[in-house]
Parts: structure tokens; sequence; C-alpha cells
């Protein structure tokens, strides 16, 4: 069974970008998401971290704000096209495990992203409490935690409803296919290519964690991480955690 790295590796990275459709639409719709959560720095500048980089979908527009940005991914070939697109933004990026990412950290900081299905890439929930307590670590008094993730718990799909078709054009074909159990999802790529007049079929699958909103709520309250924005965007759950007052 591949690992969520071996799968983005192996499979997704070269097609991550491609997946989002027009990359500067995906841009703006996180810019936008971020002012709407009341997302900026301070007059003085702030720290950002960005958990599960990918691309940039979250960094640039963060470094658009005005955020200098730590941004951590287990892809290098993401990172790398991160720093491509990213110019002259002020990006620094980290290629290592997301729970490891307080080691490169050298002050506390203003916000913490982990958006996309990130937090579901996690291997346990032991993993996601041990990554939480970090994060609160790392935040500054009255900092923000931004979690995005999607819902594998409310509904569970039967038959011919687990197959997702992601996006086509003329030379690509992405397909998943989901395979529930009771505390993971297994998730098949299927992505076709044409090669010359003959389509090359490639599948490899990963699991994640089936996440219950009401869980990470709960887990985020027992570390006095205030909840104050709980909703689905875009399609995903959407939770905003602020670090107490001491």
């Amino acid at each position: 069974m591949n690992t969520a790295r071996d799968h983005y590796d192996q499979q997704l990275a070269s097609v991550y970008s491609w997946m989002a459709g027009d990359p500067e639409a995906a841009l703006k719709r996180n810019h936008d998401l971020f002012r709407q959560l009341e997302i900026g720095s301070s007059p003085l500048g702030g720290i950002a971290v960005d958990l599960g980089a990918g691309s940039g979908f979250q960094s640039i527009p963060l470094a658009e704000l005005g955020f200098s940005v730590v941004a951590v991914d287990f892809c290098a070939a993401l990172l790398s096209e991160l720093s491509d697109r990213a110019s002259n933004l002020t990006i620094h990026t980290i290629h290592d495990d997301i729970l490891n990412f307080s080691q490169y950290l050298e002050e506390q900081v203003q916000v913490v992203v982990c958006m996309g299905d990130t937090l579901t890439h996690l291997e346990s929930l032991s993993s996601l409490q041990s990554l939480l307590l970090s994060v609160k670590s790392a935040l500054a008094t009255s900092g923000k935690l931004v979690l995005t993730f999607r819902d594998y718990v409310s509904t569970e799909p039967h038959g011919a409803a687990r197959f997702i078709p992601v996006r086509s054009d003329e030379s690509t074909i992405l397909t998943c296919f989901l395979e529930y159990h009771e505390k993971v999802v297994e998730v098949y790529d299927l992505l076709y290519q044409k090669e010359g007049d003959r389509w090359v079929l490639n599948t490899s699958s990963y699991r994640k964690l089936r996440l219950d909103k009401s869980w990470v709520c709960d887990q985020l309250q027992k570390l006095e991480l205030k909840v104050i924005q709980n909703e689905i965007i875009n399609g995903m759950i959407c939770i905003v955690a602020q670090k107490s007052k001491s």
C-alpha cells in the first residue's frame, strides 16, 4: 500500500496543478477566502506557515497579503513548482513531513494553514493530535489556525457514486474511485494520458482518514484553541481557530 507521499511522488505531482483547472482562479479563490476569514498581517508583518503547501495555492496569497511564508510539503516536485510560481514573494520552502514543521521556526507565528485535503493524509488520529499540539506551541497569542478538509463521514456513497470525474482534456483524464472503510477511505486515482495515438493508464491508491469535524473541534478546544468559524466553504469543511490570550 502506498503512503500519501509515494502516491504524490509517483502519480499526482505531475498533474496536481492541472487538476485545479485555472491556477490563477485557484489563487484568487484562496486570496478571497483569507480576506473573508480576516487573515491579514499586522502593520509590522508576520509569519505564516502553510502545511501541505503543494504548488503554492495558499502560500502565494498569504505572501501577497504581507506574510513571510514558511511552506512545508513532502513533495519536492510541487515545492519546485511553487518556487517557480512565487517570483519575488517572501516564501521559504521546506521539503519535509508537516509533522516536523516546528523544527524550522525561530519564533512564534501569526497564522498556520493546513488546507486542501492535507489533514486526511496523516496516518492516524494520534498524528493529528500531535500536529495540533505543535500548532498551539507555534502560534503567537491571538494567532489563527485555518483547516480545510473533505467530509468523508456524514455520507458514504455506494455503487457508481464512488466514481468521481476529476478533470479531463484532450490528452489527460483523471477519475477517482473511493472505497470506504471504518476509519479510512482508500482513494484510487485512475490517470489516463495520451501518448501518440494511444491512451496509457496509470493507477495508484492511498488512504485518507475519515475525519469527523466535531472531533477535530473538540481537540482544538482541549488545546485552548478557540473555534471561531466552522462551516462549509467551496465544498470543504473549513474550521478557523484562534489561540487564546494567556
